[in-house]
């Protein structure tokens, strides 16, 4: 009897005819091999299934399955985690691209840091076409992300390896479908360490049309209820309004002048209520809510100089501010940029 793989990858599977065949050699292509390969294709319409079952001939380690009708990424990426056998487990979306020695580096820091239950990494950005547009950088301190998780998800779902008794006992919860992905990394983040690899492990390509209006809309008021029910589970309450501001002083483009005073009351209240938690560093609630206070000023400079008079009377205001950061709040208030 031969012994499970140490890691289980899995990939669900729709309409995915351009990219899938790309994603799926990247994942035969990893450095290392002791890996299960599990798609699942939830009915697709177009010619995805047959590309996948191409690719289970070839290489053993593949297995295809289909759902007869169409039943979402939540319920698709629970039965794969059912089926998985391996200590890991690894998503790969089926139009995103894994470097080829993604597996060996994740493998080889859960292992070396069992206090970890789940290793995300940084993406290159692509276009359809497989163009480069960008990069992005996440939190890599496992204090910091656990705070970061209050404000936005600080993972790409394409990037992050879990280890599988760290995942909560039900998976993915269907009532924050298209927020899914930042329940669980919640849900992990209460019971075990968490962490960003910093290296480029992943490509992640951006579909050209985006979310749609009414998907964007849906997903944050989901995001706003995840951060709420994670809040709960640690004892902390947030009153909705207060979780608004805390993701404004991330997402928002442009903050208006009459929305960082707001802002600045929901940060202050935040760091007092998870200093009196208890759970999290209190140099680590410092740095992260110093920076979303920085973020809130600088994206308000649109407004003029009294922005500044706002940011240094702040209570927030950091002194240990370098001065790149206060000469750039300057001259974007002094331009009005």
């Amino acid at each position: 009897m031969t012994n499970p793989p140490i890691l289980s990858v899995l990939m669900p599977v729709f309409n995915s005819e351009l990219f899938v065949a790309e994603a799926v050699e990247s994942i035969l292509n990893q450095t290392f091999k002791d890996f299960e390969f599990l798609i699942l294709d939830d009915a697709s319409t177009d010619k995805s299934f047959e590309i996948i079952k191409e690719f289970e001939k070839r290489d053993s380690r593949i297995k295809v399955f289909q759902n007869e009708n169409n039943l979402g990424v939540v319920e698709s990426r629970n039965k794969l985690i059912n089926i998985s056998k391996g200590k890991y487990i690894a998503w790969l979306d089926s139009d995103d691209i894994a470097f080829e020695n993604r597996f060996e580096k994740q493998i080889n820091f859960l292992e070396a840091h069992p206090e970890i239950g789940m290793a995300g990494a940084y993406p290159v950005i692509i276009d359809e076409n497989g163009k480069k547009t960008g990069k992005w950088w996440f939190e890599t301190d496992t204090q910091k992300l656990k705070i970061e998780l209050f404000f936005h998800s600080p993972f790409l779902s394409s990037s992050v390896m879990i280890r599988k008794s760290c995942l909560p006992q039900n998976f993915y919860d269907s009532k924050f479908t298209v927020a899914e992905d930042f329940d669980l990394y919640s849900k992990i983040s209460e019971n075990s360490d968490i962490a960003n690899i910093p290296e480029f492990l992943v490509k992640y390509r951006i579909n050209s049309k985006g979310l749609s209006k009414s998907n964007t809309e849906k997903m944050e008021q989901l995001s706003v209820q995840v951060i709420k029910e994670h809040a709960e589970r640690l004892g902390i309450k947030l009153e909705e309004n207060t979780i608004k501001n805390l993701r404004k002083s991330k997402t928002s483009l442009k903050t208006a002048s009459e929305e960082v005073a707001e802002i600045e009351k929901s940060l202050i209240l935040f760091k007092k209520l998870l200093t009196k938690n208890g759970r999290f560093e209190e140099t680590a609630i410092d740095e992260v809510i110093q920076k979303y206070w920085f973020e809130t000023c600088r994206k308000s400079t649109h407004n003029g100089l009294k922005i500044l008079r706002i940011s240094f009377k702040s209570a927030l205001y950091c002194k240990k501010l370098s001065l790149k950061d206060n000469c750039r709040l300057f001259v974007r208030a002094l331009i009005k940029y």
